[in-house]
């Protein structure tokens, strides 16, 4: 009897274990690597305990979606209460993720970072085969989010910080952002916003108020301030009292303390000084928590504008960037528009690097861990909201449409040409700066005039990423600063917003500016100038997208005969348009003439510019995969997956094998070896 309750014990300690390997198998391709790499921890968090008994009481009860709300003023430590929450209760969760809620298109870069992160920990992950890094950033949100809202992936941890802009009954703006679009719709996993808000209201709400417990701020005071006693020092509680219970004031005072040898007491008379000067500059300042930092942030910065005045100007003019992200290499295309301390800022990387080295001393700036570092493009740096705020309103009393024109002018010089190396990654770094720039462009507050051309490339950009309201008015803005002769620069402008309603589906509205660009070229050209075929060529795919296969023929036949007497039957321009006759043919079911004008198009390219440069040259390769598709159709697999096999090569080395190109390809080679 005794071995018999031996054998049912033994068997069921089995049987628990096997369910146990099953669920660790099954979570496997859920876990990720704990990191808090987007996240800056401080020196100076401190207590909060019983804050953050009640994060891990809501979130660690209960079944379901558990949700918690982290309101309170900006510079509580909000964000350190949700990182301190996920360092210690990593092991509780398969995976922890980090987005940035301030605006729609840093939640979706935050997604799109998700993806990565995934792909490099489980590159065969079902969810998210077809992302690339070209993929676009709402793409990339779903494949995530489907991700998330498998079955078996419940123990995961968002923390969505810097909801500080919802929607909400009373905020019903143009930036607003709706949380709910950007939530998992599976009903499991666990959830924490910070946000300033105190409306918004996913799940339980806990306020984060000033520090109560003295010993809290005068422990901030001797982390950042790195001086001895502090904890005993009348004069630092006298501050610290003072300074009410703020983290980030306490934190400001200390990384000025540390830079200077001065006592607290002194430090104290220079904030009063402060304080009352700030009643008298910006008496609309009625929140006292306002004044409080404010006034340490201008003590500050009178000291880093003794110290360093490239500093100082730097932050004045920062007010007019996006507060995240700003780097070197964007910055140094203020070369083209700048003078004076803007060419000493940007001069070398040297000069860059000490201006940005004494705002970080003093506690403004700290580098952006949310930003992507590339082989072209170094690492950015980002500040505060508050501080961002009080460098717009109080730093800079007036706002000047001239230094918003030349942050429009940097921004718009930067954004990278399609085959720049890495331009997918340089171009979303972008995007947060084009969107303020947009809303200067959008409210009247920017100077534009002569910078015609920086608008254009922001249109460009946002075309690209499929924000074609943007790309419109960008377009539309640039075309009223020219003249009303038709320009080249006009008319390329003009050229792309005819692509933008193309892309958008606003067909007639392309048509109409193509034909106005064709006129125009013609007029100023003649009718054989390449440019001019550059146009023809354009009507050409427009009508053959749109059905009208005679009339794109008709303007493809143009465009060819014109590129053959201007150019000659062998240049690429000449073979581009006839690979766009052999995609029409093929579109139509004339196979036969399609293959001759896509053999004639590669054997083209060979000759133009070589066999071995046609292996990694685009229009080669979209030739070799129209011509495979056509074999395949007429049932020749063998040539079919020989040309694949060519175009794939050639896009993983153009663009690696996690572009859309080459997965795409990868999918038609599996296609054909499935009817084997």
């Amino acid at each position: 009897m005794a071995d018999c309750a031996c054998n049912v014990i033994a068997l069921r300690w089995e049987e628990e274990e096997r369910i146990n390997v099953a669920r660790v198998n099954s979570d496997e391709k859920f876990s990720l690597v704990f990191s808090l790499s987007e996240v800056i921890e401080t020196n100076h968090f401190v207590a909060r305990q019983e804050e953050l008994a009640a994060i891990h009481k809501t979130l660690g009860s209960g079944t379901g979606r558990q949700a918690v709300t982290l309101h309170g003023l900006g510079g509580m430590g909000k964000t350190q209460l949700a990182a301190a929450y996920a360092k210690a209760h990593s092991s509780d969760y398969s995976a922890i993720l980090w987005l940035n809620i301030k605006d729609e298109d840093s939640v979706k870069q935050s997604y799109a970072r998700i993806a990565r992160r995934i792909l490099r920990e489980h590159p065969s992950t079902s969810q998210l085969v077809s992302i690339t890094d070209e993929s676009q950033l709402d793409e990339s949100m779903r494949a995530v989010k489907r991700w998330l809202e498998h079955p078996k992936n419940v123990r995961w941890l968002m923390v969505f910080d810097n909801y500080d802009n919802p929607k909400t009954p009373g905020n019903t703006g143009p930036r607003v952002v709706n949380i709910q679009h950007f939530l998992p719709e599976a009903y499991h996993g666990s959830v924490i916003v910070t946000t300033r808000d105190s409306k918004v209201n996913v799940g339980r709400r806990i306020k984060v108020g000033k520090l109560q417990d003295m010993n809290d701020s005068l422990q901030i005071l001797s982390d950042t301030s790195h001086r001895d006693g502090v904890i005993d020092d009348p004069d630092a509680a006298e501050l610290a009292k003072e300074l009410d219970g703020l983290p980030l004031a306490l934190a400001t005072a200390g990384s000025y303390l540390d830079q200077v040898a001065t006592s607290f007491a002194h430090y104290l008379h220079l904030y009063n000084t402060s304080w009352a000067e700030l009643q008298q500059t910006s008496p609309e300042l009625s929140s006292y928590e306002d004044r409080r930092l404010y006034s340490t942030w201008q003590l500050s910065f009178d000291h880093i504008r003794q110290q360093n005045e490239l500093s100082a100007q730097l932050l004045q003019l920062w007010a007019y960037f996006d507060n995240q992200d700003l780097w070197f290499e964007l910055l140094r295309d203020l070369n083209h528009c700048g003078s004076g301390w803007m060419l000493q800022l940007i001069a070398d990387e040297l000069s860059f690097n000490q201006a940005i080295r004494v705002l970080c001393d003093h506690g403004l700036i700290e580098v952006d861990r949310f930003s992507e570092a590339s082989e072209v493009e170094s690492k950015g740096y980002g500040m505060h909201s508050c501080v961002h705020s009080w460098a717009i309103h109080v730093l800079n009393q007036v706002w000047d449409p001239e230094k918003a024109g030349l942050v429009l002018e940097c921004v718009g010089r930067h954004v990278p040409d399609e085959n720049t190396q890495e331009a997918w990654a340089t171009r979303r770094r972008l995007m947060r700066h084009a969107a303020r720039c947009s809303a200067y462009v959008m409210n009247g507050t920017v100077k534009k005039k002569d910078r015609e051309w920086a608008l254009h490339n922001l249109g460009n950009m946002f075309s690209d990423v499929g924000k074609f309201d943007e790309a419109e008015m960008m377009y539309q803005h640039a075309l009223q600063g020219r003249e009303k002769a038709l320009s080249p620069k006009h008319i390329s402008t003009l050229n792309n917003l005819g692509r933008l309603y193309q892309s958008w589906g606003k067909l007639d509205e392309a048509e109409k500016i193509y034909q106005h660009v064709l006129q125009g070229r013609e007029k100023a050209l003649g009718p054989e100038h390449t440019s001019t075929l550059d146009t023809v060529n354009n009507l050409g795919n427009l009508y053959r997208g749109r059905g009208e296969l005679d009339e794109a023929e008709i303007m493809y036949q143009r465009a060819l005969q014109g590129y053959e007497k201007a150019l000659g039957p062998e240049h690429v321009s000449t073979l581009h348009t006839v690979n766009n006759l052999g995609s029409l043919y093929q579109g139509r079911g004339e196979l036969d003439e399609a293959e001759i004008m896509y053999q004639r198009a590669l054997q083209g390219y060979e000759k133009a510019i070589g066999y071995e440069a046609v292996r990694t040259y685009v229009p080669a390769l979209d030739t070799l995969e129209n011509l495979a598709a056509l074999y395949a159709r007429l049932g020749n697999r063998g040539a079919s997956k020989k040309l694949y096999l060519r175009a794939l090569h050639g896009f993983e080395a153009v663009s690696g094998q996690r572009s859309s190109r080459y997965q795409n390809i990868k999918a038609a080679l599996e296609a054909l070896h499935s009817l084997e």
